[in-house]
């Protein structure tokens, strides 16, 4: 039970940043290793977790 609230924090964490970055411009891809891809015209950037995608949010604010 307890596993499966942390899965449905960590998944609406996950939607809620994707969906800010969204409204900035930026798309954000999951990769096949884990992790996900950040792209806004001809740049990218890789976060290997999910704080990592959190604090780069922060860093183009799109997140606070």
């Amino acid at each position: 039970m307890a596993a499966e609230f942390a899965e449905a924090l960590t998944n609406k964490r996950l939607s809620t940043l994707k969906a800010q970055m969204a409204l900035r411009g930026f798309q954000v891809h999951d990769t096949i290793a884990g992790g996900w891809l950040v792209a806004r015209w001809n740049l990218s950037r890789y976060c290997a977790t999910l704080d990592d995608l959190a604090a780069f949010a922060k860093q183009v604010g799109a997140a606070q």
